[in-house]
């Protein structure tokens, strides 16, 4: 489905550096604003290691088919720092993107505003949409695949409350979902608000668990794989490690959302979070 993940890379459409190499573009706002306006195929912008402090937009519909390319995770990051209160929540994205067909690969996205309140990393509004080993890094919201059909495989996304929130289809796969302090953790916040709607969460060979380093720390938290944002979320955690910080409820309410319309699977998952016997009905 997504060609373009293959590890065999294309030719480089243009090229992001910090090293004022000739022809290159500085930040990455400028390569993308170059790139050429309904595209009907793929441009890839190579974004060379180096951290971008910027925050980046990808029109909808002016700027499709745009194709992200880093270096490796541990070094090309882009970083800002919005939060809430001061902006609504999918405007304090780092990466706000709003034309379809992106693709990321080998880069890590990063709200740096810390704890307290919203702050995402990446917003994805883009339909067929896909990331291949990024780093999502932030607190609440981190990641927020609003909208459209979006592909995320082998990627590490850190956060505590409701840090995969979103009405996309969404498919995760091979991905770690690392918990950060504090204490109590909700992996996801699914926003399905209609029978009619194509909309929900698929995590499969996944790992739940705390972020590297905070191992000891374990005791201090209590994580639930989701709350329902809307009455029909709908997820499906399957053929997954639960590491032992899933509270044996497995799943929290929300406020006065209704449960009775919720679809929460889980489906042959392992680790020691796992067992499903006292799970919230």
């Amino acid at each position: 489905m997504y060609p373009q993940l293959s590890t065999k890379q294309q030719p480089f459409n243009a090229i992001v550096s910090k090293n004022k190499k000739p022809g290159a573009y500085r930040t990455v706002t400028e390569a993308i604003a170059a790139a050429p306006v309904y595209s009907a195929t793929k441009y890839y912008i190579h974004v060379e290691a180096g951290l971008y402090k910027e925050r980046v937009e990808v029109w909808k519909n002016k700027l499709t088919n745009i194709v992200l390319v880093g270096d490796g995770q541990l070094t090309t990051k882009i970083s800002w720092n919005r939060r809430a209160p001061y902006f609504r929540t999918y405007d304090t994205a780092t990466v706000l993107i709003r034309g379809d067909g992106f693709i990321a690969k080998f880069l890590t996205f990063e709200n740096s505003a810390g704890d307290g309140s919203q702050a995402v990393a990446v917003a994805s509004l883009s339909n067929q949409s896909a990331f291949f080993q990024c780093t999502f890094l932030g607190y609440q919201d981190t990641l927020h695949p609003k909208r459209g059909f979006q592909f995320y495989r082998e990627c590490n996304i850190y956060g505590t409350v409701d840090f995969i929130f979103g009405a996309a289809a969404a498919i995760f796969q091979s991905c770690n979902l690392f918990s950060r302090l504090p204490s109590t953790i909700t992996f996801t916040a699914q926003n399905k608000q209609d029978t009619n709607i194509t909309s929900g969460f698929v995590i499969q060979n996944c790992t739940f668990t705390v972020a590297p380093g905070m191992e000891r720390q374990k005791p201090l938290i209590k994580a639930y794989l989701g709350r329902p944002w809307s009455d029909f979320s709908t997820v499906v955690v399957m053929e997954s490690y639960l590491d032992d910080i899933i509270q044996p409820t497995g799943w929290l309410s929300w406020g006065n959302t209704t449960t009775d319309k919720l679809t929460y699977y889980e489906f042959r998952n392992h680790g020691p979070g796992a067992a499903t016997s006292k799970r919230v009905n």
